[in-house]
């Protein structure tokens, strides 16, 4: 189960790939279509499974998403399966975004360095990495209280 499911138009392959690997160097289990589909698997069910199966949506938000009719498909899983939805923008503002997306606090890289947004993508990474580990504090208070009380 990946912990990041990546949706980007194909246009933002490279910095969805940028993304994929600080991610995964974060230690974070990171789904990309592109990296993680297997040879002879059918898209649309990989994909589909792994956004319903991640805790976090990262959408990288850019003028070629928002044409995307794939990527808008994908929003619409993410916010029907209530995922935790953050848009990455760049190449616009973002309250030029879909007024559905301008729900979400985005993080905004335009103008920045690669190393500023080295930082920005650790940031995002050590807020998924501390709610996990939040997570599976309360799953092994959980089971240890089942074990605890069902003797």
């Amino acid at each position: 189960m990946p912990d990041v499911f990546i949706s980007h138009a194909k246009a933002d392959l490279p910095f969805a790939e940028f993304l994929h690997r600080h991610m995964s160097q974060e230690g974070l289990s990171v789904y990309l279509a592109s990296m993680s589909i297997q040879p002879g698997e059918q898209w649309m069910p990989a994909i589909m499974d792994n956004l319903r199966a991640s805790t976090w949506v990262l959408c990288l938000a850019s003028r070629a998403a928002s044409e995307s009719k794939w990527v808008m498909q994908e929003m619409g899983v993410a916010i029907g399966a209530n995922k935790k939805l953050v848009p990455i923008v760049w190449d616009q503002p973002p309250e030029s975004l879909p007024g559905w997306m301008r729900q979400y606090q985005a993080v905004n890289l335009g103008g920045v360095s690669q190393q500023e947004a080295k930082a920005a993508i650790g940031r995002i990474a050590e807020t998924i990495k501390a709610e996990k580990q939040k997570g599976l504090f309360i799953l092994g208070l959980l089971v240890a209280g089942i074990a605890l009380f069902g003797k």
